[in-house]
């Protein structure tokens, strides 16, 4: 299948990474996109954003992927060689682990930071890992579509902001906007919540007495942030099936 062209140019950090600045800007995704044409899928049993209050997990969850088509799964079964990978009906071969070796060790850190009490590393770190968390996901639904790994790092490379990978190289690469597929997956909030660590974290490292009174970063946020990360893994796992074990059938398949 042939890659989808991506339009490099750098666009600005948008003050939100929202879908309501990308339709002001006039950055609708296109109707006619491949991924965009397909049904829903439904958040998988267990993945939507509990309403009462929680706690963060003790460490990070573990996901098993099919190297055959990218789906990942946190069923236990799915470890087993034997086993058929629900997605694409591969047997026999041995599974990768989701997250990979940097994000896991960034988890341990940011979570031990927590339970000493250091809510400001915590929100810096934690906003990090969500950026990393995000590169990763669009670097695997570039390779799923055929990008080289030269591509993959030139449009990396020429959209650096945040925002403008939420807002603009999302959208390009998937038909979608990123507030959208997230309320479809039973995440609705989480891209508003996310917006807000961000705003929390460079008001924090970016202080400068003509911003006037910046307010404390505390316990309180720090817990948002690693309930933030807890759901970054459910969403992100659900965004991957949507769009890279998909695009890699329908590129074996020979679809477009």
């Amino acid at each position: 299948m042939a890659t989808r062209p991506v339009t490099t140019t750098a666009t600005p950090d948008a003050p939100d990474g929202s879908a309501r600045y990308n339709r002001r800007m006039g950055k609708h995704p296109p109707k006619s996109h491949p991924i965009a044409k397909r049904p829903p899928v439904q958040p998988q049993h267990g993945d939507t954003v509990p309403s009462g209050p929680v706690s963060p997990a003790a460490h990070a969850p573990m996901y098993w992927e099919c190297p055959v088509c990218g789906f990942l799964s946190g069923n236990l079964t799915l470890a087993d060689i034997a086993s058929i990978c629900p997605s694409c009906g591969a047997t026999g071969v041995k599974r990768r682990t989701f997250p990979n070796d940097r994000l896991r060790r960034l988890d341990e850190r940011i979570r031990r930071y927590f339970a000493e009490g250091e809510p400001e590393i915590v929100v810096i770190l934690g906003a990090a890992f969500l950026e990393a968390i995000l590169e990763d996901i669009l670097d695997r639904i570039m390779a799923a579509h055929g990008a080289d790994v030269a591509i993959r790092r030139t449009l990396m490379d020429a959209q650096r902001a945040i925002g403008g990978r939420i807002g603009h190289v999302f959208p390009e690469l998937t038909g979608v906007e990123f507030e959208d597929i997230a309320e479809e997956l039973g995440f609705r909030d989480f891209p508003k919540r996310w917006r807000t660590l961000r705003s929390q974290r460079n008001d924090f490292i970016h202080d400068s007495p003509f911003n006037g009174d910046v307010p404390e970063i505390g316990n309180v946020t720090a817990a948002e942030a690693m309930l933030l990360m807890d759901q970054s893994y459910k969403l992100f796992v659900l965004v991957n099936n949507r769009f890279v074990a998909d695009g890699i059938k329908s590129r074996d398949a020979g679809g477009t």
